[in-house]
């Protein structure tokens, strides 16, 4: 077999196939990028004209002739990447990506992301998830024939030459030496993306035609996954030229953001249960003595009485309702010095009073006894919905006094359109849900900026200010609220990759200083040294053995790893030179070729000059070599034992009672991406992920709602914290909430 170092190349009987993919490739690319460049002067002659200030055109106009100047230099150094991918394939290499990837299946390979570049890399990952789910049929067979050709040993996703995240880090590498603003540049990534990704898919049919019909799984079985078949949905719209010509219909076609609740049949309710819940109301409120004299529950009621639907809209209308936010309930100067679990019980009773007496300036101002009880219903029942906002564990208090100031815009929303409380599709009803799962998710008291919580009380305000009796308010703001979530979204996963690679950087950092000194201990044990040749070993030297294991912790065996072990037993056998003759004599004849592999070690690690411990070591041996022919002219040095610095490795966690290897199966069984919640000392509770767990320190690293990193805890103690149930693993609930609680309701109205 055809090896190259530890990775297995293709076979060379297969070579001239993917050369023949890699012409494929050349041929579709070169033909798309001149599609990209011709576009490129009639979109910024369109970017000019709709620019504000004579300068701004300027912009765009240069960067036509720039763009088209440098279009031989950008499509030279493409090519060069594509060729270089192919050529790392065919040689069993994973693919270089000189560019870091945002987004891989694996993890470690994730860059850290510099923030002035946040916008270029989203863009860029942007493009990269959207090729990839379209075309994730066609890749996965990739994957898999690619594999074969490399004597069956699987492939990763990115290591697929001329795959979207190859292709786009390709491009996104010819252009980092372009003299363009980052606008300039984003326009030209949204052109790569519209005339060269999003057709990727033809080239990737002809590269499976190519390798099936040379017999290569030529019946390769087709995979189902329903996740990227309903999120690519989307993938078929070409993105708008302007965020002002956004589709207020767009939702129906693009992909679920995480934070949109779940679908569940068991939440969806169907007209009939919906009307078994009107008939329970109507029932409870024949009881009332406020409808005794209501036109429908007398025999001979005057029906002519009741208003008619545009006459109940406009009377709403008319009734002076709040326009503006108020938070006061949430923030009032009664609420301090109340511990949590009392000001969340006050906040609670001032927004209910809030709802009811909203509802009742309603029922006060137009009369009871002229509202359909249809209506009636429908604003009862939209009540209950917001009170139940309060009961929600998950929501933190200034959220739900947000929420609340939509009380009065769904319920006359769901008096104009009552298919708001039977369509779990309702756009208002989607819109809902949305908000208190976003709620749920990404508000936190203490870090309101951090989160959704400012953008969510100006959609808040606009729907107050805006909505009258259309409803494509509300798909408006569902489009937008989805955008910013997605966004959002990602940001908070970059973030909590950074800060996971960060980590991992410093528990690898850790074993690695541990496998050092494993190395020197397992030679070094026992023996006394002299001071200057002790700290020379376990100061310089062990650095040293540390950057190389980081570097690199397969490379034991090498002649690097042979060298670190030639200077440590040269250094161990001179460390008596100074009372043995022969051992001095010895050490005469190796010192020019220690000092040399000592000196490796410094290139190594970049030092400009010596360090003082190798200038020490050699200090010390020119002396004893100087005294050589008078021993008794040594002065007496202790020897000193080499102190143990780093922590050892950490044993493997062993349950010492039945409730504790309980508690640890539970914690080993939790998956990474798991919620735990922590009581505070105060007596708030902090909502937190797990992110990563090290094997090395058997330590668990915990981030915030936003990606930043919470605290690491080792096993220990959180066993103990569970233990003593001050802290929990958490479901956050995701179901629809508009669908769940009326499920609620109609269980409370049947009891």
């Amino acid at each position: 077999m055809s090896m190259t170092g530890d990775h297995l190349a293709v076979i060379p009987r297969y070579r001239s196939l993917v050369i023949s993919y890699e012409e494929l490739a050349h041929t579709f690319f070169e033909e798309k990028l001149d599609q990209m460049f011709e576009k490129v002067e009639p979109v910024m002659i369109d970017f000019a004209s709709k620019a504000e200030a004579d300068n701004a055109q300027t912009v765009f106009f240069d960067a036509i002739s720039y763009i088209e100047n440098q279009r031989e230099i950008l499509t030279k150094a493409f090519f060069k990447g594509v060729k270089e991918g192919f050529d790392d394939y065919i040689q069993g290499r994973p693919i270089v990506y000189p560019r870091p990837i945002i987004e891989t299946d694996d993890a470690s390979r994730i860059g850290i992301v510099d923030n002035n570049d946040l916008e270029i890399h989203i863009a860029i990952q942007a493009m990269i998830t959207k090729a990839k789910n379209k075309n994730h049929q066609a890749l996965y067979q990739l994957v898999q024939r690619l594999s074969v050709l490399r004597q069956g040993k699987k492939i990763a996703g990115h290591d697929v030459p001329a795959c979207p995240t190859h292709v786009a880090t390709v491009f996104q590498t010819a252009t980092i030496d372009y003299d363009l603003e980052q606008k300039l540049l984003l326009i030209l990534y949204v052109l790569f993306e519209q005339n060269v990704l999003k057709d990727a898919g033809l080239l990737y049919e002809q590269a499976n035609s190519l390798f099936s019909e040379a017999g290569i799984y030529p019946h390769l079985a087709p995979v189902i996954n329903i996740q990227n078949s309903v999120s690519s949905k989307g993938d078929e719209e070409e993105l708008p030229k302007s965020a002002a010509k956004a589709d207020v219909h767009a939702n129906e076609k693009r992909p679920s953001c995480r934070t949109e609740p779940l679908k569940n049949e068991d939440f969806e309710l169907g007209e009939e249960v919906f009307r078994s819940i009107l008939s329970l109301l109507t029932e409870r409120r024949r009881n009332d003595p406020r409808f005794k004299n209501h036109p429908e529950y007398q025999p001979d009621g005057n029906l002519e009485l009741l208003r008619s639907k545009p006459e109940l809209i406009s009377a709403i209308n008319g009734i002076e309702t709040p326009k503006t936010i108020d938070l006061h309930a949430a923030s009032s100067e009664e609420l301090e010095g109340l511990n949590p679990a009392e000001r969340k019980t006050a906040i609670n009773h001032s927004l209910q009073e809030r709802i009811t007496s909203e509802r009742e300036l309603i029922y006060g101002e137009l009369d009871t006894n002229t509202i359909p009880t249809a209506d009636l219903d429908t604003i009862e029942l939209v009540g209950m919905l917001f009170e139940h906002i309060l009961d929600d564990q998950e929501l933190a208090s200034l959220t739900k006094a947000l929420i609340c100031h939509l009380h009065t815009p769904y319920l006359k929303l769901a008096i104009i359109d009552p298919n708001f409380l039977t369509d779990p599709e309702h756009i208002a009803r989607k819109l809902l849900n949305l908000l208190i799962n976003a709620g749920r998710r990404w508000v936190d008291e203490s870090k309101l900026s951090a989160g959704i919580y400012n953008h969510m009380q100006s959609l808040i305000q606009s729907i107050m200010t805006e909505f009258k009796d259309d409803i494509i308010v509300f798909e408006k703001y569902y489009a937008e609220f989805v955008d910013h979530l997605s966004a959002l979204e990602h940001k908070t996963r970059l973030l909590e990759e950074r800060t996971k690679e960060a980590t991992r950087g410093k528990d690898r950092l850790e074993y690695s200083r541990i496998e050092a000194e494993d190395v020197l201990n397992q030679h070094c044990s026992g023996i006394r040294f002299h001071p200057v040749l002790a700290h020379f070993l376990y100061s310089f030297w062990k650095n040293y053995i540390t950057l190389l294991l980081l570097r690199n912790p397969e490379i034991k065996g090498g002649r690097e790893w042979r060298s670190v072990l030639m200077v440590i037993n040269s250094i161990i056998k001179a460390n008596s030179a100074s009372t043995d003759q022969e051992t001095l004599e010895w050490l005469k004849h190796t010192l020019p070729r220690l000092k040399k592999h000592i000196r490796e070690g410094i290139t190594f690690l970049g030092m400009g000059g010596e360090p003082p411990e190798f200038s020490a070591l050699c200090k010390l041996f020119n002396n004893w070599l100087s005294k050589q022919a008078a021993q008794s002219e040594q002065p007496p040095v202790e020897l000193v034992q080499p102190a143990t610095q780093t922590k050892k490795k950490q044993k493997k966690i062993a349950a010492k009672t039945a409730e504790q290897k309980a508690l640890l199966e539970t914690v080993q069984q939790t998956k990474i991406g798991g919620w735990f919640e922590f009581d505070e000392p105060d007596g708030k509770i902090q909502r937190v992920k797990l992110s990563w767990y090290s094997p090395v320190t058997n330590n668990y690293m915990f981030i915030d709602r936003f990606g930043n990193q919470a605290f690491i805890l080792p096993t220990e103690v959180l066993l103990t914290k569970l233990g003593n149930k001050s802290a929990r693993i958490v479901e956050p609930n995701r179901f629809p909430f508009v669908d769940q609680t009326l499920k609620k309701i109609s269980k409370m109205l049947g009891t």
